[in-house]
């Protein structure tokens, strides 16, 4: 009985012990590795998504030449970056006046001549000439976009300053908004080294006009130059597309069908109208498979308007990433809709990038498309040691770039079929079923053995000697 368990367990062992190879997925790629890096990054191609069954990619895997599976983790998206564009030089004017009325008592007008800003200063009622240094009023009506700080610059020989200074904005020089109350403003210097803080920064703000005062009793701060910042843009990273024609659903008047014939995580989309002159409210709605319930995804107005050549398109509509193949857009039909013609659907998505490590023989290659294959990814802090990523969204290798062990680049060469689309397909897995049928064989030997033992403890005390 023992040899038989053994035997059995052995054999269920031995199903667990299978490993996959890359005749086990529908389709390959061959990778040419830039150089002999320990680890390589490979940035999927759009085929990849049109071949796999599952939508977190857990049916990809990475082999090398001798059909043994290698250590491969996920890159993590990157973010957009934000641009920083250069200091705006400022015009910036002094406004001088009674200590004790303070710069509200300081009527202030800019005249354009010129080409140049004239600022013309009036005491109101009750206050003294101009005399003493109040404030800056700064002219930023010249900038077209949002400022986020002010950039302070002060004489060359000024030294030791230390105050606070309230930022106020207008964009008609008598109602003003406060941006920041109390904002420290210094010059230190000690033992050589000299210590500046000469930004103000604030929530993006687009005004005419922005004016800096400081509390009636201290002293006045004396400034050569103003610089505004323009508030940080986000940079848009690079997307790859995919685009296909619709098609009209039959009975349903302005409806539209799509078949992006795979699972890619898009996030853009863009509607291609097929008449110029056409605006339309319209509703994208998607799902996984056709069975599946229609899900609202989003609902925008589009727009072609003007001639060939000089046509202005609605931008791209901005969704939650979605995998869904098929899509269906619903357009209202006041108004026509969109007239004659069917649009087109472009839906873009963000490169996703895996690391593998390039261990045993070349070339390598991915395998992907399997229904039965579950994700086997590491973490990537788990394969690259000290893996981060930095303030520019760019991975940083950190201990292993330390080590010298560098991320190289593999490039991907041409679709090849492995297992075909029968390994995409819902199949008979054996090796799952061998697995439960040795599991129930080695329950119910278990049992008989355990039977057995117990009988022959029940009849031992029976066939002890007499007392």
């Amino acid at each position: 009985m023992k040899r038989i368990l053994a035997g059995w367990l052995w054999s269920l062992w031995s199903v667990l012990a299978l490993a996959e190879a890359p005749g086990d997925f529908a389709f390959g790629m061959l990778l040419q590795a830039d150089g002999p890096q320990p680890l390589l990054r490979v940035d999927l191609p759009a085929a990849v998504h049109a071949g796999v069954r599952r939508p977190d990619l857990g049916d990809l895997r990475v082999f090398n030449a001798a059909g043994e599976a290698v250590p491969y983790a996920w890159l993590p998206q990157p973010t957009a970056p934000r641009s920083r564009p250069p200091l705006l030089p400022l015009p910036v004017f002094a406004l001088r006046g009674d200590a004790t009325a303070g710069v509200e008592g300081v009527e202030v007008r800019i005249e354009r001549q010129g080409g140049r800003a004239v600022l013309r200063m009036d005491g109101r009622a009750g206050a003294s000439a101009p005399a003493m240094l109040l404030g800056y009023l700064v002219d930023a009506s010249a900038v077209g976009q949002p400022l986020q700080a002010l950039a302070l610059e002060l004489p060359a020989k000024a030294e030791d300053i230390f105050t606070r200074v309230r930022v106020e904005a207008s964009d008609d020089l008598a109602r003003w908004t406060t941006l920041v109350g109390d904002a420290p403003v210094l010059r230190l210097a000690a033992g050589g080294q000299r210590l500046d803080r000469l930004r103000i920064d604030f929530a993006p703000r687009r005004a005419k006009y922005f004016r800096l005062r400081w509390a009636a009793n201290a002293a006045p701060l004396q400034l050569s130059a103003v610089g505004g910042e323009p508030a940080a843009s986000v940079v848009e990273l690079p997307r790859q597309w995919r685009q296909v024609a619709g098609r009209t659903v039959p009975d349903e008047a302005g409806s539209y069908r799509f078949d992006l014939a795979g699972q890619f995580p898009a996030d853009r989309l863009r509607l291609l109208l097929p008449q110029p002159n056409s605006v339309a409210a319209v509703e994208l709605l998607s799902r996984a498979r056709d069975p599946d319930p229609w899900r609202q995804v989003a609902t925008a107005t589009v727009y072609r308007l003007g001639a060939a050549g000089q046509e202005v398109v609605s931008p791209e509509i901005v969704i939650a990433a979605n995998g869904d193949r098929h899509w269906l857009l619903r357009v209202d039909q006041r108004g026509g809709g969109l007239g004659a013609g069917v649009p087109e659907l472009a839906a873009g998505w963000l490169t996703r990038g895996l690391v593998f490590a390039a261990r045993g023989p070349a070339p390598f290659q991915l395998a992907f498309g399997s229904h039965s294959a579950q994700p086997t990814a590491y973490p990537i802090t788990t394969l690259v040691p000290g893996f981060s990523v930095g303030d520019d969204g760019q991975p940083v290798v950190g201990a292993a770039s330390a080590a010298g062990l560098g991320i190289g680049r593999a490039t991907t060469g041409a679709v090849h079929t492995l297992a075909g689309e029968g390994a995409g397909r819902v199949l008979i897995d054996w090796r799952v079923w061998g697995l439960w049928a040795s599991l129930l064989l080695a329950v119910g030997l278990l049992a008989g053995m355990a039977w057995r033992l117990a009988r022959q403890l029940v009849r031992s005390p029976r066939d002890g000697p007499a007392g």
